[in-house]
């Protein structure tokens, strides 16, 4: 089954970020270069993440979609064959998107930066561009504490990140890979703390938690 038209970005019918994800490559974006037929997929997903961010899980319809979209039920149904169809193809392009970001913002970085404190930033960079997204990602999880499919999809995301963070500890600290996995997934979740503080209560907003996160890492590393 082809993947090219569940991992998409299609705010303003701009290919661009379409093709960024094709370029990155990796399983979890295309098994084929994206073609122009899938903008009526991209348009949905990006309907989808509206009604999931502003309304909620339960009233999100092939109705609420259609209606942002401005067509009718049957055309999201033409695309998606139920609710959870089109629930994972958002969240693989959200997560698509997120590495996307991330990616980019490390391999950025000069010859005097530390990859690993960009790896920090990137999940704030997201969060502070995509905000609805991070809403949609806040039903993802609870939806894993009972939904298997979503565990074992959470699970390769996570463990994909634990990887390259690990390669980067590796690469910058000199660490062995046994320590910096186990190292990398302490990382990981002062990350997903740090901005589930700063997004749902009022301590700390993300420009905080970031400066925090970054001296707890710093401070774990010494």
């Amino acid at each position: 089954m082809t993947k090219r038209a569940t991992y998409l970005y299609m705010k303003t019918f701009d290919l661009s970020n379409l093709e960024e994800l094709y370029q990155l490559g990796g399983s979890i974006f295309f098994d084929q270069s994206p073609s122009k037929g899938d903008t009526k997929r991209f348009e949905i997903i990006m309907a989808t993440i509206e009604c999931l961010s502003t309304i909620g899980y339960d009233k999100t319809t092939y109705e609420s979609i259609a209606k942002v979209i401005g067509t009718r039920r049957a055309h999201v149904n033409y695309y998606f064959k139920d609710k959870k169809d089109i629930f994972l193809a958002t969240i693989r392009y959200i997560i698509a998107n997120y590495q996307l970001v991330s990616f980019k913002h490390i391999e950025s970085s000069g010859k005097k930066d530390s990859k690993l404190l960009r790896f920090i930033e990137g999940p704030y960079l997201w969060a502070n561009k995509y905000p609805d997204q991070l809403k949609v990602m806040y039903i993802f999880y609870y939806l894993c504490s009972f939904e298997d499919e979503y565990r074992d999809l959470h699970h390769q995301i996570r463990e994909s990140g634990m990887n390259r963070l690990s390669e980067i500890l590796v690469e910058e600290q000199g660490l062995s890979t046994k320590k910096a996995q186990k190292l990398a997934i302490i990382i990981q979740n002062t990350i997903s703390g740090f901005i589930l503080t700063a997004t749902t209560t009022n301590q700390l907003d993300l420009e905080q938690s970031e400066k925090e996160n970054k001296k707890l890492v710093l401070q774990l590393l010494t």
